[in-house]
């Protein structure tokens, strides 16, 4: 793997799973790394097991926070080199069942989000920075009872094609369309109740059912910055990362073998 050593990255929604994983590989490779979230107690944990880094609060509903929580990790590492969003989050409901709340909230953390930590982050990215955000394979297939995640995470990859064309140079803008990945958070709020009813949905509508880990994915992602940061005019637009699909479909009999 080409060296991260140095690089000054960035990493939202380091608290748990993908975005964990990755903050803790990033650091592992000699990069200095700001882990970030809301919760400063896993974040401190997270920091603790990578054995480097720094944790930020950054709540990604509340502009002022980024505003601030940008500001510390920018004093903290002296600029940026790298920022990657993998925060996402959505209710378990068919959308008739959806309150404002809910799409208010599902729009906040996984569109506006990314945009706002992008735009206030922008003024202090490096000329070669590497900028990646999480989408998933759903923004092409909604999920049952999951439409507005898939529809807020479409929405974040025409804003990525907006960043790409807006902004001239070697700054990156990279989205990563995951597929579903163990373990998570994701679908800490989901009852019992409605996740047995998706699942008869979800079989109808054939979707796939291979499960990354991700530390594996992880690994892959610092591979590719790694990669981008070794060649300032290669680029990566879109990076689609599903699992193989196994000989006999995985069934996702509770909600931790749920997909994000």
């Amino acid at each position: 793997m080409e060296s991260l050593v140095g690089r000054r990255i960035l990493v939202v929604g380091a608290s748990s799973g993908l975005g964990r994983a990755t903050a803790i590989e990033c650091s592992r490779h000699g990069a200095e790394v700001v882990f970030s979230a809301r919760r400063r107690d896993v974040l401190e944990a997270a920091v603790t097991d990578a054995g480097a880094g720094h944790a930020v609060v950054i709540d990604v509903l509340d502009p002022s926070s980024i505003e601030r929580g940008v500001a510390e990790a920018v004093g903290v590492l002296g600029g940026l080199d790298g920022v990657i969003y993998t925060s996402g989050m959505s209710p378990m409901a068919p959308m008739a069942e959806l309150t404002p709340n809910d799409w208010q909230a599902v729009f906040g953390v996984n569109t506006f989000g990314p945009n706002l930590v992008i735009s206030t982050a922008l003024p202090h990215l490096s000329e070669d920075a590497v900028v990646v955000t999480v989408s998933s394979d759903s923004s092409e297939q909604p999920r049952h009872s999951l439409v507005p995640y898939a529809a807020s995470k479409r929405a974040l990859e025409a804003t990525m094609d907006g960043w790409r064309t807006e902004i001239l140079g070697n700054r990156r803008f990279v989205t990563v369309i995951l597929g579903p990945t163990m373990p998570t958070e994701f679908a800490n709020s989901f009852t019992p109740e409605a996740f047995e009813a998706a699942i008869a949905h979800w079989q109808r509508q054939g979707l796939r059912t291979g499960i990354m880990q991700a530390e594996e994915v992880a690994h892959g992602l610092t591979a590719c910055l790694a990669a981008l940061y070794a060649a300032p005019t290669f680029g990566i637009e879109s990076l689609l990362l599903r699992a193989p699909e196994p000989e006999m479909p995985n069934e996702y009999s509770t909600l931790e073998d749920s997909p994000t």
